[in-house]
């Protein structure tokens, strides 16, 4: 078990509502491509059957390695606290991704805790990590598909209580990851250090 080493990514995940929508959006685009597209493998694209998710990081390791960063993310998560996060609009980057991005207020919550989980993991020879808080529903798309996605789908409305992080392990049988932990945030106060003592 040692000597298996696997790559894990860490990752912000909707709630089961939330997973659903997305992958009706990325059924629905791959439905329509395959129609205005009929010579592109019947409509495939990158992501197009992945889970919604939102990349904070990633590395490869062991079991041991992998128990390790969650111990360290156990601990330095316990006074992060949890929130309902929303996004509201499509938007792409440069590469043919398009994605739904965040609200401005749960942009900056999510950087904030991407920030803390890449610190803390920072020992484990990060790989794939992002700084910019986004739910994929296509990647590396051709830009005749791209402003096809960008004309089809245009509203969208998720949201989900951000409570922890998902950690998942790449099967390459499949080509997909596969959750194996989570770890929730504490909610704890930080103010447990003994300061607040009142005498009356």
């Amino acid at each position: 078990m040692e000597g298996s080493v696997n790559k894990y990514s860490f990752v912000f995940q909707p709630d089961e509502a939330g997973l659903v929508l997305v992958d009706g959006l990325k059924q629905r685009l791959r439905a329509a491509l395959a129609e205005e597209f009929p010579d592109k493998d019947k409509g495939w694209y990158h992501s197009c059957n992945s889970k919604a998710h939102v990349t904070i990081c990633a590395f490869t390791g062991n079991e041991d390695t992998l128990a390790q960063a969650i111990a360290a993310l156990q601990q330095s998560l316990r006074c992060e606290r949890s929130q309902y996060v929303y996004f509201d609009h499509f938007a792409s980057f440069a590469g043919g991704a398009f994605y739904i991005g965040p609200t401005v207020h749960a942009r900056s919550y999510l950087k904030d805790r991407a920030r803390k989980v890449v610190h803390t993991l920072s020992p484990f020879d990060l790989i794939e990590i992002s700084d910019e808080p986004h739910i994929s529903i296509g990647r590396r798309l051709e830009p005749a598909r791209l402003e096809f996605a960008k004309k089809m789908l245009r509203s969208v409305d998720l949201s989900f209580m951000c409570n922890g992080v998902y950690i998942r392990r790449f099967n390459p049988d499949m080509g997909q990851y596969e959750p194996v932990d989570f770890v929730k945030f504490g909610n704890q106060s930080k103010e447990n250090s003994g300061q607040l003592t009142f005498k009356f």
